[in-house]
């Protein structure tokens, strides 16, 4: 059973900064030193303003985690949602294309119109950034510049080689020294499927990155919500990926209740009050939960800064450590514990 949804309401979103890829020992130092509960997560749990888009969740976001919004970013759905939404075809993701994903060029020319920093007080800048009224002036996300964009690439490929994978040459590779990838076919654009695209044409900014102008709440459904409108499918989750280096990514997910926070005490009712007032009086989102310390940039994805945790705490020498924790100074990082309201 679906729960309604309450007109002009706050909405709760869990973020979770996630990684697949961490040592036992990163582990340790991420629950040692980081406040970390898991030692492969950080999280945060917000109450956001009901129009909210997914540009402004960005510098939530960055502000939450503590990055400098210096790389480049995106929001994707789940590998699953993705070829559920697409079938796994070029004309089921074109068809998406305004309303869902952003379009082909969107990536090199468009998607920055808004980071606007010079200079003076970052977090003042953030602030304005996620604080309401929201708009979205990107041009190319607007629906009908964004269809010229799709038609414009689908035109220029009505005939196309189709290239083997990468993982199908590498086969032949391993018995044969002297294979080259080779073609096995020939399609328009618009007939192929995801895989064969990608096979056969280098796409820039790939095909799953989201609209940045949709509204979470449009987009992102409670556990077993499904439905969708306006041509928007509804997903239980997504991912916001940041530094594609450093490989940062966040799960979002949108929460039904407070009894999970309530009971392990993380929250009070009158705290969880508070918060909803506030994101109303100020159009601002509010983080009601910190699990876990900020992180920072250039340091090598969760993994690498659970190292620097244990450079800055077991450090072989007094001058070994300073150096670490002055080198995470310089970039923004604050160890200092933050309450969840004073956050955002």
């Amino acid at each position: 059973m679906t729960k309604e949804k309450e007109p002009l309401a706050p909405i709760h979103l869990h973020l979770e900064l996630v990684s697949d890829y961490m040592s036992d020992e990163e582990q340790v130092m991420l629950k040692r030193y980081g406040e970390s509960s898991t030692g492969t997560s950080i999280s945060r749990d917000i109450l956001v303003p009901f129009d909210m888009t997914l540009h402004a969740l960005h510098y939530t976001i960055q502000k939450l985690f503590g990055w400098q919004n210096s790389h480049l970013r995106r929001f994707i759905l789940s590998e699953e949602d993705y070829h559920r939404v697409t079938n796994g075809t070029v004309r089921g993701w074109s068809d998406l294309v305004g309303t869902l994903f952003q379009p082909p060029s969107e990536g090199e020319h468009d998607l920055f119109w808004d980071d606007d920093y010079d200079s003076g007080n970052f977090n003042a800048w953030l602030r304005k950034k996620y604080t309401g009224p929201y708009y979205f002036r990107g041009q190319l996300e607007q629906y009908e510049q964004a269809r010229e964009d799709i038609e414009t690439l689908l035109d220029l490929f009505p005939d196309l080689e189709i290239r083997e994978s990468f993982s199908d040459f590498m086969d032949r590779k391993a018995y044969d020294r002297e294979a080259e990838p080779k073609n096995i076919g020939r399609s328009a654009l618009i007939d192929m499927t995801l895989e064969q695209m990608n096979n056969s044409l280098f796409m820039e900014s790939g095909t799953e990155n989201l609209l940045e102008k949709l509204l979470v709440d449009e987009l992102l459904g409670y556990e077993d919500e499904h439905s969708g409108r306006d041509g928007i499918p509804v997903v239980n989750e997504l991912f916001y990926e940041y530094d594609f280096g450093d490989g940062w990514r966040v799960r979002i997910t949108r929460r039904m209740s407070f009894n999970e926070l309530i009971s392990g005490r993380l929250v009070t009712v009158q705290e969880i009050q508070d918060a909803r007032m506030q994101v109303i009086r100020k159009h601002k989102p509010v983080c009601i939960v910190i699990e876990g310390l900020s992180v920072m940039d250039d340091v090598g994805g969760l993994s690498g800064f659970a190292r620097l945790l244990k450079e800055i705490y077991q450090g072989e020498s007094r001058e070994e450590s300073a150096d670490a924790r002055r080198w995470a100074k310089g970039m923004g990082w604050n160890d200092k514990k933050v309450r969840p309201e004073k956050m955002l």
